[in-house]
């Protein structure tokens, strides 16, 4: 008899572990980012150029739904970033390093080396404008393209990839 309790008790205690362990209903979180360009207003494009100083790497991927502003919008897409202290006397939002580039981090980022200069297109169809705001402004209009390129020593004429996606000439 004791040992069919023991049994018993040590069963009841693998199913409570196992219960507890098991995901819970719905699935799982819904999906922030899609690649590519957002299709009509189901998002905000966002174009990173981490230009041949960095990684040569470009992305395109469509933060989904409305964005509170283009640090938002980064993180929307999976990117880690790191902003720049307001006491550092930097325009509130700015950016320091993208995906933990540049390595140097701050203060490098953005008194030594260069800075993620900040674009913005009406639409995928357009042209890049120089932001003329940070990207801690906001809240992004669903259906426009925000663009963040690197610009080593402080030079930058902006994504190297258009607000479609496609590659510039």
């Amino acid at each position: 008899m004791k040992l069919r309790t023991a049994i018993l008790g040590a069963l009841a205690a693998l199913a409570m572990a196992a219960s507890a362990c098991s995901v819970a209903p719905g699935g799982p979180p819904p999906a922030t980012w899609t690649s590519g360009i957002c299709i009509g207003t189901e998002g905000v494009t966002v174009v990173v150029d981490f230009s041949a100083d960095l990684t040569d790497q470009q992305l395109v991927r469509c933060a989904l739904g409305p964005q509170a502003s283009g640090i938002d919008a980064l993180e929307a897409i999976g990117l880690g970033i790191n902003d720049i202290p307001a006491a550092a006397g930097a325009v509130s939002g700015s950016v320091c390093t993208v995906e933990g580039l540049p390595a140097g981090g701050y203060p490098d980022c953005w008194l030594n080396l260069g800075y993620w200069s900040y674009w913005r297109a009406a639409s995928p169809a357009g042209t890049w404008d120089f932001a003329p705001t940070g990207p801690g402004e906001g809240p992004l209009v669903p259906g426009t393209v925000e663009g963040f390129a690197w610009a080593q020593d402080f030079l930058s004429d902006g994504p190297r990839t258009g607000p479609d996606g496609l590659p510039l000439p």
